[in-house]
Order: structure tokens, then C-alpha cells, then sequence
């Protein structure tokens, strides 16, 4: 018999966040989420989209031990926004059991149906700065700082529950060319000539302001807006994310591009991947993980492409070739291997066709599954 427990207390949560990291302790593919950004993602007074979005976290229990997690959510500005009635989940794991999976499905649909919900949608967040998908290609792949990893498994037991492909992701590596290509350098000199823009120069994290951050957040509700089930991000989430995003930032793989007012109109945003200290340490940064985790932004291999956007008006303007030849020259200089997207709409042929001139490899998909609510 399968039973299911919403989480109410302290050590509850630490079951759920800690429970993937035991479910794939065997699995060389998987990497732990960062246990103190789940915390704060988790706890309602802690995440600024509870202003929005209300949420419950349920564990399965089979024979008295825990065997499944599922957060439910729902997100009363998308509803809105998309004249929708669909809960959400997000962040499920579970055994090879598909009544484990079945019973956890049904505790998010209880949900939805208690709030006048009529269809349930997922893996989607609380807003695109979340992880959201599921993977259905790249199983011998390992997951980047942003993205899920979940077994194949998965996938058969959303169809046997009459689960139907929403929308599909895909995801590159992006291979790190021998030289930065010329036609690039004339492309990037030409644009800053034409349209007066230039790259900020910031020498240390001091300069790095959560004014710097807001303002790329605010420019990426505006790129963002129309995409599959974008939230915006408001004010109070975006000093939220400027606290989990600052420690992060490697400045050689920072570009931010201005106007001749000093307005941004482009940026993009890498990480060097700590994968391999969420791996060692669990997904904990404490006691010691954040030491590991330090070294790993600054000297890892492989980057995580985390956000990139350009402004509406320069979309055609051919300002990613500033920011390729920045971020080219420092991966050379550092050795770096290769570079991985996150998650990309399928149907997104803009950013798809931003990586034409290199080498690529289209190495992960995920999807997003919805259903009516039984």
C-alpha cells in the first residue's frame, strides 16, 4: 500500500530535498540540486513567488519507507496570464513503481481539483528560473547546475498515466573552437562601429551590484515573455535570485553589452559547471562542499550556459558576436572543453540558430507533459 504524507516540519523537508540524492546514489549521471537554494526555493517565506504561487510538497511511503517525492504548485499568475486551469508539479522522483508514481500524480491532483483545477501540467516551476522537464533523450549524459536528471523509467510511467508531450526541449554542447574565427572578430567590430555598443568591463564581484542582476532580470522578462509558460520575474524574486546568482558568477564568462546611454541590451551568462562538488558532497555546501564548489567555478572544464538575451530592437543585429568573442577568448584561455545550453524551446529557432557557426551536438531532450485531471 502506498501512502502519502504532505511535508509539514523541518525534517520532512530535509527527507524530501535529500531524497533523489539516495534514489540515484548508484546512477554516475546524476548531480544533487544545491541543498541551501532548495531551502530557500522550498520554504514559502523564503521564496518571493509564494506572492503568486501556493504550493505542497507530498512523499510516498511504501511499507514505511520513503520511495517518491512531488511538489504541487499552483501558479495563479500563469493561470491568469494564459486563461488556464492547470496545477503544476515539479521536482518528482520516485521508485520503478508506477503506483508510487500513480499516488503521487493523484496528491497533486487532489491539489488542483480542491482549487477548481482542471488539468495538471509538469515538471514546470514557479517561474522559468526554476527547473522544469523531464528527460526523454541523454540518459548517459550528466545534468548541468540547471537542469534535472531522471531516469528513463520516468517517462513510460507519465504515459501509462495518460500523460501527453505539452512541449519539448532541446539541449547542445557547444564545442569550443581552436581560435576565435575571425569572421566573428570583423562581425563583433563591425556592430559596436555601427550601433555605438560596448561590453562593461567589471573587474571584481564589488562592482557586481543587485542592481547589475536586476537589471539583466528585468531585460530577460522582456526577451523572455512570450515563451512556453514564462511568469515574469518581479522585483522581490529578483534580489532573490541576485543572492543565489552572485556567488556563482565566474566574471570571464559575464558579458554585458550597452548603448551609447549605457543602457544593456545583451548579456550572457556562464558558469565553469561545479557538478563534481554537488556530487561529492551530496548537494551540501556545508560543512566543507563549498570549498570544492569554489574551485569548481573557477577552474571546472565545462560551462553551463545559465541566461543569454538580447533586446527586441537588436535581435537581428548580430551583438551575440560580442559577447561569442569575449566568451571564446576566456574558454581558451582557461581550457575549457566545451560549453552546455540549458533547455531550449524546440520551436525556438532564434536562439537555435546562435550557435550555426559552431560545432554542436544535440545531446539532451526533455519535455513537459499535461494531462486532464481525472
Amino acid at each position: 500500500m502506498i501512502e502519502i504524507k504532505e511535508v509539514t516540519n523541518r525534517r520532512m523537508l530535509k527527507q524530501f530535498i535529500d531524497f533523489p540524492a539516495k534514489l540515484y546514489k548508484d546512477c554516475p549521471y546524476f548531480t544533487p540540486y544545491l541543498y541551501e537554494d532548495e531551502i530557500d526555493n522550498l520554504v514559502p517565506g523564503k521564496n518571493p513567488a509564494s506572492k503568486y504561487c501556493d504550493f505542497k510538497l507530498f512523499m510516498a511511503y511504501k511499507d514505511g519507507k520513503l520511495v517518491g517525492r512531488i511538489c504541487g504548485i499552483l501558479n495563479h499568475f500563469s493561470n491568469s496570464k494564459y486563461n488556464q486551469k492547470r496545477i503544476r508539479f515539479n521536482r518528482i522522483d520516485m521508485i520503478d513503481d508506477i503506483e508510487v508514481t500513480k499516488a503521487l500524480i493523484k496528491a497533486v491532483e487532489d491539489f488542483g481539483k480542491e482549487n477548481g483545477m482542471e488539468e495538471i501540467n509538469g515538471p514546470l516551476g514557479y517561474s522559468d528560473q526554476d527547473k522544469e522537464g523531464m528527460l526523454t533523450k541523454g540518459f548517459d549524459q550528466l545534468n548541468t547546475f540547471m537542469t534535472f536528471y531522471t531516469h528513463e523509467y520516468y517517462v513510460e510511467h507519465m504515459k501509462k498515466l495518460g500523460f501527453n508531450v505539452d512541449v519539448t526541449w532541446k539541449e547542445y554542447k557547444i564545442y569550443i573552437p581552436k581560435e576565435v574565427d575571425p569572421r566573428l572578430k570583423k562581425a563583433s567590430q563591425f556592430v559596436q562601429k555601427k550601433y555605438g555598443f560596448h561590453l562593461q568591463k567589471i573587474k571584481s564581484k564589488r562592482q557586481l551590484t543587485k542592481d547589475v542582476i536586476v537589471e539583466v532580470l528585468k531585460l530577460t522578462n522582456v526577451c523572455y515573455a512570450n515563451l512556453y509558460g514564462y511568469v515574469p520575474i518581479d522585483e522581490k524574486q529578483m534580489m532573490h535570485l541576485a543572492d543565489q546568482y552572485i556567488p556563482l558568477i565566474n566574471l570571464d564568462y559575464l558579458s554585458l553589452v550597452r548603448d551609447q546611454d549605457n543602457k544593456l541590451v545583451a548579456y550572457g551568462l556562464m558558469i565553469p559547471t561545479p557538478v563534481r562538488a554537488l556530487k561529492k558532497h551530496k548537494g551540501h555546501l556545508l560543512p566543507i562542499g563549498w570549498i570544492d564548489f569554489l574551485w569548481d567555478l573557477k577552474h571546472a572544464k565545462v560551462l553551463d550556459m545559465l541566461l543569454v538575451a538580447v533586446d527586441p530592437q537588436y535581435q537581428s543585429s548580430g551583438v551575440m558576436s560580442m559577447i561569442f568573442e569575449q566568451c571564446i577568448e576566456n574558454a581558451l584561455k582557461n581550457g575549457i572543453e566545451h560549453a552546455e545550453t540549458g533547455p531550449e524551446l524546440e520551436y525556438n529557432t532564434n536562439v537555435q540558430s546562435l550557435w550555426k557557426m559552431f560545432e554542436t551536438e544535440n545531446h539532451k531532450e526533455r519535455v513537459c507533459w499535461l494531462k486532464k485531471i481525472d
